[in-house]
């Protein structure tokens, strides 16, 4: 986490702090995070990122949906099956949009079967 993190200070420094390495960075962070167990700070890191990407890559870029996706898992695991919910919808609708139906988009759909009790 503390390379990561120091990674993170060195993007920002040199490229800027909205560009799509720092959003990698932050997700690299983030994906720590998660496997420590600690939702809740891996969903803001997470969001940052979001934020990042979004400004960086646009609103349909497949790293947004991917992006949302990751949110998703977490806010499942922290016991937000709503918010999961709403995450996984709109990364679906970005993969859908941008053609892609595999990988990914089809782990995303699995997650909302899973979600809405549908498997």
């Amino acid at each position: 986490l503390a390379m990561h993190k120091k990674a993170l200070r060195i993007f920002r420094k040199t490229v800027g702090p909205k560009t799509k390495d720092v959003g990698s960075a932050l997700c690299n962070i983030s994906h720590v995070l998660a496997d420590q167990g600690k939702y809740e700070e891996a969903i803001q890191s997470f969001e940052e990122s979001l934020v990042v990407f979004r400004g960086a890559l646009g609103d349909e870029h497949d790293q947004v949906a991917q992006t949302l996706y990751n949110i998703a898992l977490c806010k499942k695991n922290a016991g937000d099956a709503e918010g999961a919910a709403e995450c996984v919808r709109e990364s679906l609708r970005i993969f859908r949009k941008r053609g892609i139906s595999q990988g990914p988009a089809h782990m995303a759909a699995a997650l909302l079967e899973r979600l809405e009790g549908r498997r």
